[in-house]
């Protein structure tokens, strides 16, 4: 279940095609939102949930990883892919386009988004979706503030902070 919120969230980031999550961990709700909307979503985690991920797949840094189903989303031709990943391994990786699955110089990857992103992710979050030529926008634990710079957005109840446009936008 999507909390008002995080509704709120779905709306927001629906305006993109092909999103990537960093830091899914056991959350996938908002990728699932997005998925019955039609959209086409890669989440990322160091930790995959076998619970979110679903069949063993190979991994966005070349290793063992879980997942990529289909979601029963009715009539939406959206995707989810829960892959282990390490955001800055994969921000550092010589072609984190290929390595995500996507192709094109936008690897794929029209947003690239976190929800709850630790200080210590943001920094690596935000140069991952530049390498990728993607948004990039991230929701903090609460208590922290952004260590990269951005434009806060309210949306609903939640702050959101947006630290690059797509390009063209």
């Amino acid at each position: 279940m999507v909390s008002p919120s995080r509704r709120a969230l779905v709306a927001e980031l629906a305006r993109y095609d092909r999103l990537l999550e960093v830091g899914v961990g056991d959350r996938p709700a908002v990728a699932r939102a997005l998925v019955a909307r039609g959209r086409n979503v890669t989440a990322i985690d160091v930790a995959v949930d076998p619970n979110v991920a679903g069949d063993a797949e190979t991994d966005v840094l070349g290793d063992r990883v879980a997942a990529g189903d289909r979601a029963a989303a009715g009539d939406a031709d959206g995707s989810l892919r829960v892959r282990h990943g390490d955001v800055v391994a994969l921000a550092d990786a010589p072609d984190p386009a290929a390595r995500i699955g996507g192709s094109g110089a936008a690897g794929g990857v029209d947003a690239v988004y976190g929800l709850r992103l630790p200080a210590e992710l943001q920094r690596p979050t935000v140069n991952l979706a530049d390498r990728l030529g993607a948004a990039c926008s991230f929701t903090t634990l609460g208590f922290e503030e952004p260590v990269v710079p951005v434009e806060r957005r309210q949306i609903g109840e939640t702050t959101l902070y947006v630290a690059r446009e797509r390009e063209g936008e």
